[in-house]
C-alpha cells in the first residue's frame, strides 16, 4: 500500500541504476563499490541487462543471491539510454544514480558524504546534488581526466557547463519529468538531459567538492575522438534546436573548455579503493 502522493514509506531513499551489456571483466568492481556503500538511508541497485552472453548476467545473479539491494532486469533494449530509461523506470529510489558497469563509487561511504544533511521528501531538498568524476585506466600511468563540476551551475543555466551523470545524484522525479534520457541520441543523451533539466525546470544544484565515481576511459562517449565529435554534433543539434546556433556554439564551446580543463598526467586516484572492491567482490561472489 503506497502512501499518499504515492510514495510507499517502505521504498529505498536512494537507487543506484548499472546497465549492462557483455561487461563482465569489469562489472565487478561496480557491483562491489554499490554493495559496499554504508548509508543511514536505504539504497537500492537496479542492474539492466540487455542480453549478455559473456557471464554478466551469472555474476549479477550471484550478488543478487547475496544482495537484498539488487534488483535485476534482464530483457533486449534499443541501446544504452534506452537501457538507462527502464533502470529510471523501475527505480524507486527520491534520488537516482547512474553508474555504468565499468564505473565504481570511489569509498565506502561516497553516497552518505555527497547526500548528507538532505532528508526524504523534505521541501527544501536539491533537485540535484552534482559532483567530481575521475576519469583513466586503472594501473596506467599517463593522462587521466579530473572530471570536477563547475560551481557555477549552481547558480547560472544555461552556460554550456554540465555535470557529468556519473557524478549527478538527481531527484527522480525530475528526471521523470523531462522523459528521462532521448534513446534516439547514441553518445550525448545524458548531456542533453542535463541541460533540459536546466531549460525545462531549473532546478535547485547543489556542488559538492568531492569525488563521487571512477569513470574507466573507453566508455560509449569516450571510446574514440570520432565517438566524442559524434556526442559533440548531437550535443549541438539538441541546443540549436532550444536556443539557436549562435549560442549552441558559445555553449558547446564551453562545454569543451571544460573537458579540455579535466587533463591531467599521472597515476589516477583510487586505485587502492578498487583493489579493495574487487576483493571484497572476490568473497562476496564466490
Amino acid at each position: 500500500m503506497h502512501a499518499a502522493g504515492g510514495i510507499d514509506p517502505a521504498d529505498p531513499f536512494f537507487s543506484v541504476v548499472t546497465v549492462s551489456l557483455n561487461a563482465v571483466r569489469t562489472i565487478e568492481g561496480t557491483l562491489a563499490s554499490v554493495e559496499m556503500q554504508n548509508a543511514p538511508f536505504r539504497i537500492e541497485h537496479v542492474c539492466v541487462d540487455g542480453g549478455s552472453t559473456d557471464g554478466t548476467r551469472d555474476l549479477i545473479d550471484s550478488w543478487a543471491a547475496k544482495s537484498p539491494r539488487i534488483h535485476r532486469i534482464f530483457e533486449p533494449d534499443r541501446g544504452i539510454f534506452d537501457a538507462m530509461n527502464k533502470g529510471l523506470g523501475a527505480a524507486r529510489g527520491e534520488y537516482v544514480l547512474f553508474i555504468n558497469a565499468d564505473d565504481f563509487l570511489v569509498s565506502p561511504d561516497v553516497i552518505a558524504r555527497a547526500m548528507q544533511g538532505i532528508t526524504a521528501r523534505a521541501p527544501d531538498n536539491p533537485g540535484i546534488v552534482a559532483g567530481n568524476v575521475a576519469m583513466g585506466k586503472i594501473g596506467l600511468r599517463g593522462v587521466w581526466r579530473c572530471r570536477r563540476t563547475p560551481r557555477l551551475i549552481s547558480h547560472v543555466h544555461g552556460t554550456g557547463f554540465f555535470a557529468l551523470h556519473q557524478g549527478m545524484l538527481a531527484q527522480r522525479a525530475l528526471l521523470q519529468a523531462v522523459g528521462g534520457f532521448d534513446s534516439r541520441q547514441r553518445y550525448a543523451a545524458d548531456v542533453t538531459q542535463y541541460y533540459e533539466l536546466e531549460h525545462m525546470l531549473k532546478p535547485l544544484v547543489r556542488v559538492v567538492d568531492m569525488d563521487i565515481a571512477f569513470m574507466q576511459a573507453g566508455g560509449n562517449a569516450n571510446s574514440s575522438w570520432r565517438a566524442m565529435w559524434r556526442g559533440t554534433k548531437e550535443t549541438y543539434r539538441y541546443l540549436g534546436t532550444r536556443y539557436g546556433r549562435a549560442r549552441a556554439l558559445g555553449m558547446v564551446l564551453a562545454k569543451t573548455l571544460q573537458s579540455v580543463s579535466e587533463i591531467r598526467y599521472g597515476q589516477p586516484p583510487h586505485e587502492r579503493w578498487f583493489a579493495a572492491s574487487v576483493s571484497a567482490n572476490s568473497r562476496g561472489s564466490g
